[in-house]
């Protein structure tokens, strides 16, 4: 079987902030444009999918979006035809009747749980595992993301990064996009931050830092949780996009929630960004600019030990300075106001961080890692039908 008649369905589930849906949507973008596969994306909440995809029509169960098959997925599907790559994006299991149609396929299917990214180690060691469904004898390789050769790696487009030094080098090209967001003086600040957070106290207290820096800031928010803090700083009872409210050396402006490619570009043609979860996260890097990352919080403050965990790595292979790794801290809760301190730092930092972004540039990216996992295990394997085998 080659890449070109190849088909797979990716599950998700919107549980409440998009970055699953992200995940997923950009796996099925780059496994169609780059590695000719047809690609079924089952989404359960279209209305969401829609927010960050303004072609997408919520009232259709069935349609076409930029070259992938988008259906609704509520329940059992009727009459599954399952793909030779099936892929659950973090524990979505898909419904018993597809289950049952993969096992019943003359040759079943890879079967992959797409896990959520850590920087922990515990990831290489467990990268790879398998589980066999009791009922059905099907076999679900484990996917973790991560940091390191030894992971699942992350996702990066082929062109991303020669799309981000174009932009990056041309001036010309940032003011078409800042005019674009109807943001027309964006190139007249100073600095340049994008800001995409949970609730977040420590929000009020950068923002009073940039109000008194000597330098002028323009924060860009696209519309999210994060509105909410900034309206209560601003003593306004709610903001929308397209909305400015200024303050001393600072203007904050909201923006719309931006579609995936429009989001890349902010994130490159900003000094500072302020990201949160694990798609802006792993697209932070890839602008190779400064970022703090606003890690979704997990009882019992497990959450902590992934951010430390991620600090470690990028201080092993970059060094940046101390202050970094305080602010990201203050980011996520701990004491401290190091804003004033971190701003200062920002131009050694951009220095940094192109440095560790050019250490994950030296890794493989998700998909083709995926595309030659599916190669090794199914494409030289021998036909053979799983169900009734019934094995643990």
């Amino acid at each position: 079987m080659t890449a070109a008649t190849m088909r797979c369905d990716i599950f998700c589930a919107v549980i409440d902030n998009h970055g699953d849906l992200g995940v997923c949507w950009r796996l099925a973008r780059q496994l169609a444009d780059e590695h000719g596969v047809q690609v079924t994306l089952w989404v359960d909440d279209l209305a969401a999918f829609a927010a960050m995809a303004p072609g997408l029509d919520p009232a259709h169960d069935c349609q076409m979006l930029g070259g992938l098959t988008i259906r609704r997925w509520q329940g059992e599907i009727d009459d599954p035809e399952p793909g030779d790559l099936v892929i659950e994006g973090f524990g979505c299991r898909p419904p018993s009747g597809f289950l049952l149609a993969m096992a019943s396929r003359r040759q079943p299917p890879l079967w992959i749980n797409l896990e959520y990214l850590s920087a922990e180690p515990w990831v290489e060691d467990c990268h790879g595992m398998t589980s066999t469904h009791p009922q059905y004898g099907l076999v679900q390789h484990f996917w973790f993301p991560g940091f390191t050769p030894r992971t699942g790696g992350l996702l990066r487009e082929l062109r991303l990064d020669a799309a981000r030094q174009a932009l990056q080098a041309d001036a010309a090209a940032r003011v078409a996009f800042w005019s674009r967001l109807g943001v027309t003086d964006a190139a007249e600040w100073s600095r340049r931050i994008s800001l995409f957070a949970y609730e977040n106290p420590a929000i009020a207290d950068l923002l009073d830092t940039l109000v008194a820096d000597a330098a002028s800031s323009l924060v860009l928010v696209p519309a999210g949780r994060a509105l909410a803090d900034i309206a209560r700083w601003a003593g306004r009872a709610a903001l929308a996009p397209g909305e400015r409210v200024t303050s001393g050396r600072l203007a904050v402006q909201v923006l719309p929630f931006l579609g995936h490619d429009d989001y890349d570009h902010l994130l490159q043609a900003c000094d500072l960004n302020l990201v949160r979860g694990e798609d802006s996260f792993v697209r932070a890097q890839w602008a190779a600019r400064p970022m703090l990352w606003h890690i979704y919080r997990q009882d019992e403050d497990a959450h902590l030990t992934k951010l430390d965990a991620f600090i470690s790595q990028v201080e092993t292979q970059a060094r940046p300075a101390a202050i970094w790794a305080h602010a990201m801290r203050a980011w996520n809760g701990a004491q401290g106001r190091p804003w004033a301190e971190l701003l200062t730092a920002l131009p050694a930092l951009t220095g940094s961080m192109a440095i560790w972004q050019r250490h994950l540039l030296g890794q493989s990216d998700l998909a083709s890692g995926l595309m030659r996992f599916y190669a090794d295990r199914v494409e030289s394997a021998p036909v053979q039908s799983h169900l009734g085998t019934h094995t643990r």
